[in-house]
């Protein structure tokens, strides 16, 4: 089996080949194309911050806004990495014209994810990253080091990308930006088209505070 570095080098070459232009955006916003999300943050996804989306409920729209902004992201000729925290991506979800421009990395625990995403926050190929920590254990992630989340967010500010963090409950400290959906959508909106599903997303803003850890301040 090969070891961290030989993944990381094999993550890097992959990109390299697949995506061989780097070129940096000006920061702005990405639409999520959905509209309960984007008017929250006013707009769309904050470019160069990380934006937490916390949806408790398996069916309370988590996969609606993936999904949205997979189809805002192909319409606008962007490309969008995910870090499938737990390999629970399913590609037979989506109309297979919106994977086109996705890079999805699967992996088996959180330190592989936080791992690739360290990389593709940095990549500048990106307009959107997106990393999935649903599935994840939680007692696992509540151990996650501050200075990681810490990490990401100097490293998304660096850069252009949109970084949208999905978990089951409240992770990310000092994110600016925390959105929740509430509660499980209704069985007459399983019918409805995808437009029609997050048009009906109920969504809570809470506005974090935007600073180093404790441990990582003098």
């Amino acid at each position: 089996m090969p070891g961290p570095s030989q993944t990381v080098s094999a993550l890097r070459a992959l990109i390299s080949a697949r995506f061989p232009e780097r070129g940096r955006r000006s920061h702005g916003s990405v639409c999520a194309d959905v509209g309960p999300v984007d008017d929250a943050l006013g707009g769309g996804l904050p470019a160069g911050r990380l934006t937490e989306l916390v949806s408790a409920a398996p069916s309370s729209g988590g996969q609606t806004v993936l999904a949205g902004l997979l189809a805002a992201t192909q319409a606008a000729r962007q490309r969008v990495a995910l870090v499938d925290g737990a390999d629970g991506f399913a590609p037979e979800a989506v109309p297979g014209d919106m994977l086109r421009h996705l890079v999805w990395v699967r992996c088996r625990e959180p330190e592989q994810a936080f791992a690739a995403a360290d990389i593709l926050v940095r990549d500048g190929n990106y307009a959107a990253l997106v990393i999935d920590l649903r599935g994840c254990a939680e007692r696992v992630l509540r151990r996650t080091p501050s200075s990681v989340w810490y990490r990401l967010q100097r490293a998304a500010e660096a850069g252009s990308a949109a970084v949208l963090v999905q978990t089951t409950f409240p992770l990310v400290p000092a994110v600016p930006w925390r959105l929740v959906l509430r509660g499980p959508l209704s069985l007459g909106d399983a019918g409805l088209p995808r437009e029609g599903v997050a048009a009906r997303l109920a969504v809570r803003t809470e506005r974090g505070q935007d600073r180093a850890p404790e441990e990582m301040t003098a």
